[in-house]
C-alpha cells in the first residue's frame, strides 16, 4: 500500500541506491583497508626482522652471545614497541632467542633434549612456506580468541669468528590481528558515521526532490480527471525548463486541443443540425401542401424539384461525413495513374463555369508549362479541385478574380488557387484544415457547407504522402497551395 504513489516510490528507489552504494563502497572500502593495512604491517615487520638479523649478525661477530642480555634485552624492547612476538628459531625448530613466550603456548612447543622450546611442525619454520602468514600460524595460536599475522625471514650469517663458521635459521615476528587492525576500525567507524549523516542529508533532499516532482504529476492527474469530465478551463502553472515543465506545456496544448475540438464538434452538431432541419421542414412543408391540396396541381412539378434540390443537398452532406470517416480510418484505397493536371483543372472550371459567370468572376490560369503530368488518384485530385475552386467562388464578391497556377519545383508539381476574396483571419488559420470549422459562424455567407470540404481535401492530399497548406491575410483574399509528385519523363510523352 505504501508504494503506490510516485514519492513513496521514488523515495524507496533512492533508499535502495543509497544502501546499495553504502554496502558496495564499505565491501570495497573494507578489502581496500585490509589489504593496505596488512601490507603495510607487513612491511613494517619485514623492517624488524632486517633489524634483528643485523643485531644477530652483530652480535654472533663480536663474540657477545656468551652473555645473551644484552641481544635479548634488544629483541624484547623491539617488541613490546611494535606489540608483537619476536622468535630466533634454528634449522631444526628449536627457539634459540625469543623476546617472551607466553604461558599458553607452552604446552603446545616442544622442549629438545637441551631443554629448548621447538616449534612442533615443520611448516612453522620451513624456508618453502608462505613467508607471511595469517590465522593461527599451523594450529599454534589455534583457542587465543584472535587470529596472528607471522612474518617468517630466513636468515644466514657467514664467517663468524673464530673459526669462520655459519648459522642459519628462520626470524618469526608474531603480531595479534586486532592490534593490526585497529587503524582500520577507526576508519570503518568513521566511514559509518559520514555516511549515516550523508545518507540522512540525501533523504530529506530527495525528498524535497520527490515533492517538487510529484506535486506537478498531481496537478496533472487532477487537471486530466477535470478534462474527463468536460471540463476544459483548467491550466496547469508549472514553472521552469525540465522534462516536467515540458510534460505541463504539453498538457496544457493537449487540453487546448481537445476543448477547440470540443468546440468545433458542438458547432458541427449544430450545423449539420442546421443544414438537416432546413432542407427536411421544406421537403415536409412542399409535400403536406401537396397531400392536402393547398399546392396546385400545375405547380406540384415546381416544387418536387425544389424538394428534390433539398434531397440532394442532404445526400451531399451524409456522403461527405461517410467518405471523411473512411479517409480516416484508412479505408480508402487510392488508384495511382498519370495524367495532365493542366488539363484536370481546365474540367473542373468548366463544371463550375455557371458559379463563376454567376457571380461575373474572373478566371486566369497561369501555367508554367501547357501540360503537367502527375503521379496520383485522379478522382481525388479532383474533388480537391473542385472544394478549393467551390471555396474560392464562394467567398469572393462580384467582379472578383480567382486564379490557379501551377508549376515544377524540383520533383514535384506545385498547384495554388488563389482568391480575392475576405481573407482568413490570421487566429483561424490553424484550423482552417480541421474537420467542422467555419470561419463564419453566423452562416451569413456560408450555407452550403458544415465545414468539411478542406478537411476533406486535406485527408485527400496527405494520403498522397503530399502537403497542403493556405497563405492568407485578413481583407486581401486567400491562397491555397498543395503538391503532387511529377510523372517519370517517360510518361509524359
Amino acid at each position: 500500500m505504501m508504494l503506490k504513489t510516485m514519492f513513496s516510490k521514488i523515495l524507496a528507489l533512492v533508499i535502495s541506491v543509497l544502501v546499495i552504494s553504502f554496502i558496495i563502497t564499505g565491501v570495497i572500502m573494507n578489502y581496500s583497508l585490509n589489504n593496505m593495512v596488512t601490507e603495510q604491517k607487513a612491511q613494517q615487520l619485514e623492517e624488524i626482522s632486517e633489524k634483528v638479523i643485523t643485531a644477530l649478525d652483530t652480535s654472533l661477530k663480536r663474540q657477545t652471545l656468551h652473555d645473551p642480555y644484552l641481544f635479548t634485552s634488544f629483541i624484547q624492547t623491539l617488541a613490546n614497541n611494535n606489540d608483537s612476538l619476536i622468535w630466533i628459531v634454528g634449522d631444526d625448530g628449536a627457539i634459540i632467542f625469543y623476546s617472551d613466550i607466553p604461558d599458553y603456548l607452552h604446552e603446545k612447543l616442544d622442549i629438545t633434549d637441551d631443554g629448548w622450546f621447538s616449534l612442533p611442525d615443520e611448516r612453522q619454520y620451513s624456508i618453502l612456506s608462505s613467508k607471511f602468514e595469517v590465522g593461527d600460524f599451523f594450529g599454534l595460536f589455534k583457542n587465543t580468541g584472535v587470529d596472528w599475522v607471522t612474518h617468517k625471514q630466513h636468515f644466514t650469517i657467514s664467517n663468524i669468528p673464530p673459526y669462520d663458521m655459519n648459522a642459519s635459521g628462520v626470524i618469526l615476528i608474531h603480531t595479534k590481528v586486532p592490534s593490526i587492525y585497529r587503524l582500520k576500525s577507526s576508519i570503518i567507524v568513521m566511514f559509518i558515521i559520514s555516511g549515516l549523516l550523508g545518507g540522512m542529508i540525501s533523504l530529506l533532499l530527495s525528498g524535497l526532490l520527490s515533492r517538487r516532482i510529484t506535486r506537478p504529476v498531481n496537478q496533472i492527474k487532477l487537471a486530466a480527471r477535470r478534462v474527463a469530465s468536460g471540463e476544459f478551463s483548467g491550466r496547469i502553472n508549472v514553472k521552469g525548463k525540465d522534462e516536467i515543465a515540458e510534460l505541463s506545456d504539453s498538457f496544457n496544448d493537449m487540453v487546448l486541443a481537445l476543448e477547440n475540438l470540443e468546440r468545433m464538434r458542438r458547432d458541427f452538431i449544430g450545423n449539420v443540425s442546421h443544414e438537416l432541419r432546413t432542407p427536411i421542414t421544406t421537403i415536409k412543408g412542399f409535400i403536406d401542401g401537396i397531400l392536402d391540396g393547398v399546392i396546385p396541381a400545375e405547380k406540384q412539378e415546381y416544387y418536387l424539384s425544389i424538394v428534390r434540390d433539398e434531397v440532394r443537398r442532404m445526400q451531399n452532406l451524409v456522403n461527405d461525413l461517410l467518405d471523411l470517416a473512411k479517409m480516416q480510418a484508412g479505408e480508402v484505397i487510392l488508384n495511382m495513374t498519370d495524367f495532365d493536371i493542366n488539363e484536370l483543372i481546365r474540367h473542373c472550371v468548366i463544371s463550375l463555369q455557371q458559379l463563376l459567370i454567376e457571380k461575373n468572376l474572373e478566371f486566369k490560369a497561369d501555367f508554367e508549362t501547357e501540360r503537367l503530368f502527375v503521379h496520383a488518384d485522379m478522382d481525388s485530385i479532383q474533388r480537391v479541385l473542385i472544394n478549393l475552386l467551390h471555396n474560392a467562388i464562394k467567398f469572393t464578391p462580384v467582379d472578383g478574380e480567382i486564379r490557379i497556377k501551377t508549376y515544377l519545383e524540383k520533383d514535384k508539381a506545385v498547384i495554388s488557387v488563389e482568391d480575392t476574396g475576405s481573407g482568413i483571419p490570421k487566429d483561424e488559420l490553424p484550423n482552417i484544415f480541421e474537420r467542422f470549422y467555419k470561419t463564419d459562424k453566423s452562416r451569413s455567407t456560408d450555407r452550403s457547407g458544415v465545414g468539411l470540404g478542406l478537411a476533406i481535401a486535406r485527408n485527400i492530399i496527405v494520403s498522397h504522402n503530399e502537403s497542403i497548406k493556405v497563405e492568407s491575410e485578413e481583407g486581401h483574399g486567400s491562397r491555397f497551395i498543395f503538391t503532387l509528385c511529377r510523372a517519370s519523363e517517360s510518361e509524359q510523352y
